[in-house]
């Protein structure tokens, strides 16, 4: 227990140490597709119980390195076992996921805006 805390701790720090997204990042804002919904559902298919999600949002999608083409979205969901946001983020180019990283702190950013996702926590197996 004392190693998780531990642990939690220096993640937070390490956080406070990342810098906010550029603002020509947060105005390439754009709402997600429905191929980038369903992409994500199906991709979740198998790995978690069906029907988990009390609630389920899924971030505009955001140019963040324009010379490369990578774009990026964050979901965040609330479950059954814990009513707190958890918060993925996830990178892509040429429509393959480069990174997906648990509480990604750029999901964290007031400027991101948020879309009901209710794919996801409808979603069957």
């Amino acid at each position: 227990m004392k190693n998780k805390f531990l642990a939690c701790a220096a993640l937070l720090a390490l956080a406070g140490c990342q810098t906010p997204a550029q603002q020509s990042v947060a105005d390439s804002q754009r709402p997600p597709s429905s191929a980038v919904r369903r992409e994500y559902v199906d991709a979740l298919k198998g790995t978690i119980e069906a029907g988990n999600f009390l609630k389920a949002e899924i971030s505009s999608v955001v140019l963040l390195n324009p010379e490369k083409q990578i774009y990026a979205y964050c979901t965040r969901t609330t479950e059954r076992s814990n009513p707190n946001w958890s918060y993925i983020g996830l990178g892509l180019q040429h429509n393959m996921i480069l990174y997906l990283k648990k509480d990604d702190y750029r999901c964290h950013d007031k400027r991101l805006r948020y879309y009901d996702f209710p794919e996801l926590r409808n979603m069957k197996y």
